[in-house]
């Protein structure tokens, strides 16, 4: 990729006149400073509809073969902006049957119009996304202190984050059979043609006790239409977790407490309101989940080796900032 080109993506990616209000940005949902995220529970449109999902961070797409919680048919940054910039349900963009009116904002500005002759592309969607997309596929973020300690420095993790790092490698938590790889995205569970799984019900709901996840979003089976795929999601990464809170697909555990002890008990046990129900005893949760435990100490050491998992150089990174000056109309 070109600088030019990733430099197109950078100022579009930041610019709220890409949303049908002037509202919204890439950036809006996708803030450095929370590793891309935007530390909502689920993220507003530009109209103020509710998302159904937690903000994915966007970092290191390019080494994720899927892109989003759960459509299995997104292995690209470039099909994935389709979603965000052109979904009705939600709207989160609003630029569709908006296209010529939102390109007609861009195409006037004197600015772009130098940008897009550097990156030698012309004014059209197909260049917009495009441009997006590869700015994007450079967030890189492998600077975190266990990326030092494995390459060498001792020193880069603390007694704590090593006996965290022990907990969460060992066969008792076996944290990593889900988040393996450099990512911390890569399960070892194959199906039988040997491709690995990568969506799993994780006993979040069991709602009413009937099996079922929230009808707002239920997961893989909203797109396979397969019962057993009933609440799965993707293994999310778990590098910059102390930017990227609260987590779960929906954003429903506010901590990475909430996180372990959802773990440590084999599934959520909601005991009142519209999504009671024992998530434990979900038939769909992935037979793996089944519980553990861990003294307090041990907690606090698996929470500190998490968070060392975390690259404070790339949410500050100058290269990835919005670039705009503060103006009612950019974000």
């Amino acid at each position: 990729m070109q600088t030019n080109q990733i430099e197109l993506g950078w100022y579009l990616f930041y610019d709220r006149r890409l949303s049908i209000n002037n509202t919204r940005s890439c950036g809006t949902c996708h803030n450095p400073q929370f590793a891309f995220t935007d530390g909502y529970k689920r993220s507003l449109g530009a109209f103020a509809d509710l998302h159904n999902r937690n903000t994915q961070p966007l970092f290191n797409l390019n080494n994720l073969k899927y892109l989003t919680a759960a459509d299995s048919n997104i292995h690209s940054a470039l099909q994935q902006i389709e979603n965000p910039l052109f979904n009705e349900h939600v709207i989160e963009m609003g630029v569709k049957r908006h296209e010529v009116e939102i390109l007609n904002r861009i195409i006037t500005d004197s600015h772009y119009q130098s940008l897009f002759t550097k990156a030698g592309y012309s004014f059209n969607w197909k260049y917009i996304k495009l441009a997006i997309s590869q700015f994007e596929q450079q967030l890189v973020s492998y600077n975190a202190p266990y990326d030092k300690f494995i390459n060498g420095d001792t020193g880069a993790l603390n007694a704590s984050e090593k006996a965290g790092k022990n907990l969460f490698f060992s066969a008792a938590l076996q944290c990593a059979s889900c988040h393996g790889g450099k990512n911390f995205t890569t399960p070892i569970f194959t199906e039988k043609t040997k491709d690995t799984v990568y969506y799993y019900n994780i006993g979040l709901y069991n709602v009413n006790n009937n099996n079922e996840y929230p009808l707002y979003d239920q997961g893989l089976y909203e797109q396979t239409k397969n019962t057993n795929d009933m609440g799965k999601f993707r293994v999310p990464t778990l590098r910059n977790l102390a930017f990227t809170a609260p987590y779960f697909h929906d954003g429903s555990a506010a901590s990475l407490q909430d996180v372990i002890s959802h773990y440590a008990s084999g599934g959520r046990i909601i005991t009142s309101g519209e999504y009671i129900g024992n998530g434990n005893k979900n038939i769909f949760k992935h037979p793996f989940i089944k519980g553990f435990s861990l003294t307090e100490k041990e907690k606090l050491n698996l929470i500190n080796f998490l968070l060392s998992l975390s690259d404070s150089s790339f949410v500050k990174n100058p290269l990835y900032q919005n670039p705009f000056t503060e103006d009612e109309t950019k974000y």
